[in-house]
């Protein structure tokens, strides 16, 4: 076990601090990344999490750590788009499920170049062992933070 002490508890209010400013700084960076393809950070972020088949708002909502709404909202413009498509789910009237269409497919196809190429470039500031350490140290946040939730 980790020892807890004042400094710690500092630290992470520091962090989180830091997060909610990256948070900003990096939707706006997506917004920047898929400008050219009419879509916004978040919609990209709603195709993302469809790439792997179909999924519900609620699915959706909850992989990509958005609200119910917000997800909701990104699924009506991008079916308005054509991007994706609503289909009945079988199990549950009520909650159909989203999937990508080809067009969708095809943009997300558009932007992987955009967004290899920005993750390459911002990449630069840290080693491969300080990105690991910070991925690792913001699942286990995360983690903490969803088991004292239930």
């Amino acid at each position: 076990m980790i020892e807890r002490t004042d400094e710690a508890g500092d630290r992470l209010t520091e962090l989180v601090d830091e997060v909610f400013r990256l948070s900003d700084a990096l939707a706006r960076a997506g917004d920047a990344i898929v400008a050219e393809e009419g879509l916004s950070a978040s919609r990209w972020r709603t195709l993302g999490a469809i790439t792997a088949g179909p999924l519900s708002v609620a699915e959706i909502a909850r992989r990509r750590g958005m609200r119910r709404q917000s997800a909701s909202e990104s699924v009506a413009q991008l079916e308005a788009a054509g991007l994706v498509i609503r289909t009945p789910d079988p199990r549950d009237a009520r909650a159909p499920r989203v999937s990508l269409t080809a067009a969708g497919r095809e943009t997300l196809r558009r932007i992987r170049p955009r967004r290899k190429a920005w993750a390459a470039h911002t990449a630069r500031i840290a080693t491969v062992e300080e990105l690991t350490a910070a991925v690792g140290l913001a699942r286990r946040l995360r983690a903490e933070l969803e088991a004292a939730e239930r």
